[in-house]
């Protein structure tokens, strides 16, 4: 019989998701374990993989149809295996035919740049070219003044012996921990074209499923290529669990900045780095110790962990909190051992945030988890804003909302203002730390908007025609 895929049920409460992306065509052969659609529901956006290895004998919805929890999406067939079903009577029943996988609408662009007729080309690379039929005209150079050499024709055949993929899960390594990533490419690349790179960074205990998908999707269909990822320790990410150290993380960023330089359809001398909350903390941190990036984007970043974490609470509260951090000092060197706590024992959310993170346990409680006291000693001992300097003349984006509770607004301005003159702040009224996250909001289309227009200026897409 052939194998059903059915729509995955990820949350309690999830009662259906919405086909974004087909990532496999009807008649393809898929292994056990690959992606073969993008799904999203309200508050995530993950991946299904094949459950068997075969053939995907037929898509049963097109892309943006809305389906409901274990509803059959797709069928894999095995070698020799006809498309045909059993039902409960006996009766012999054919899937029914097919239905067209549209491809997502076209991005209104500025046209690209006029190509001459005959491009400037190194006599190898004209030589390759002419060997393996590759059209010189649909290359972009990135030899000296813009001329096509070996390696873009090289990259050419590359790319026209494995097409490129919209989305792909991906993993590398960090300090020995493979992490788990999703990369999102753009669909309109041509043969051996490179664009410039974006790794996402995720906030405090987020995973990479959340929010960074859909800002990867907007990035792509202004051009750029995006990586998101899950730390060590955190999601399908190798590593400790319940170990949060943030110099950590931004090690993952940089090895992440690495593995994404690496692709043939990214240009490593134009990176960037983009991260939310701690993870915008981390963008600014991975900015000003690795010169690889090139313009980077704070989304409510605090700048110095202990002026953040006091911030959170009264002064007893503060008082009692470090005497419990010292306790657990002394444990750790008499145990070697942590005690482990509720993240939120140690961020204290506001009411907004605290209703916030509420629905997201209760809809996905295998997001949960528990952290140590020696990540909270860490945090305290975390100030990017003391190295943000160093990121000029790089140019860099501070966005944060007049309204945020949860990292006040003083974190991103001493952030902007220990960054100079190449740092600029966008504050945006009513924004708060979680009310702009969910895709088509107001508030997201503002907070997308500002990274594609700064993006665009610091690290321009140039389209091949």
């Amino acid at each position: 019989m052939p194998t059903e895929v059915v729509m995955p049920k990820w949350g309690l409460s999830m009662q259906e998701g919405k086909i974004n992306l087909w990532l496999k065509r009807e008649g393809e052969s898929v292994q056990q374990g690959e992606p073969i659609a993008e799904v999203e529901t309200e508050k995530i956006t993950n991946v299904v993989e094949a459950p068997v290895s075969g053939t995907l004998a037929r898509l049963c919805y097109p892309e943006g149809s809305v389906v409901a929890v274990t509803k059959v999406i797709a069928y894999i067939t095995a070698p020799g295996e006809r498309l045909v079903e059993v039902a409960g009577n006996g009766a012999v029943e054919t899937v029914p035919a097919p239905v067209a996988v549209q491809d997502t609408p076209a991005v209104s662009l500025p046209p690209a740049p006029a190509r001459t007729a005959a491009p400037r080309a190194m006599p190898a690379a004209r030589k390759l070219a002419q060997e393996h039929g590759i059209d010189l005209s649909t290359l972009v150079g990135s030899g000296p003044g813009g001329a096509i050499i070996r390696e873009d024709v090289e990259r050419a055949i590359a790319a026209r012996a494995t097409p490129v993929q919209p989305l792909q899960r991906v993993g590398f390594y960090s300090d020995g921990h493979r992490l788990d990533g999703l990369l999102y490419t753009p669909r309109d690349l041509a043969p051996g074209e490179r664009r410039p790179g974006v790794v996402l960074l995720v906030g405090y205990t987020y995973l990479k499923t959340m929010v960074m998908p859909d800002i990867a999707k907007v990035l792509n269909a202004a051009g750029y290529v995006a990586l998101v990822f899950d730390y060590r320790g955190f999601g399908e990410s190798e590593g400790e669990r319940g170990r949060l150290m943030p110099l950590e993380q931004v090690a993952d960023a940089r090895a992440a900045l690495t593995f994404l330089s690496n692709q043939p359809t990214v240009d490593p001398e134009r990176m960037a780095v983009i991260g939310i909350s701690l993870g915008g903390a981390h963008a600014v941190t991975t900015a000003a110790l690795d010169r690889r990036v090139r313009a980077a984007v704070a989304l409510e970043p605090p700048g110095n962990g202990a002026r953040w974490l006091r911030s959170l609470r009264r002064q007893w509260e503060w008082s009692q909190f470090l005497a419990h951090l010292a306790e657990d000092r002394r444990q750790r060197v008499l145990t070697g051992k942590s005690s482990l706590v509720d993240p939120l024992e140690i961020v204290l959310p506001d009411p907004e945030s605290q209703a916030f993170l509420d629905q997201v346990a209760a809809e996905f409680p295998q997001m949960k988890v528990t952290l140590s006291l020696a990540s909270a000693e860490a945090l305290i001992e975390y100030a990017p804003e003391d190295i943000a300097g160093n990121i000029a003349p790089r140019p860099l984006l501070v966005i944060h909302g007049d309204a945020d509770q949860l990292v006040p607004l003083a974190e991103a301005q001493a952030i902007v203002e220990r960054a100079g003159a190449t740092a600029r702040l966008e504050v945006i009224p009513g924004m708060s730390h979680f009310n702009w996250v969910l895709p088509g909001s107001a508030g997201f289309i503002r907070v997308t908007n500002s990274i594609v227009e700064f993006l665009q200026q610091a690290l321009p897409v140039v389209r091949s025609s």
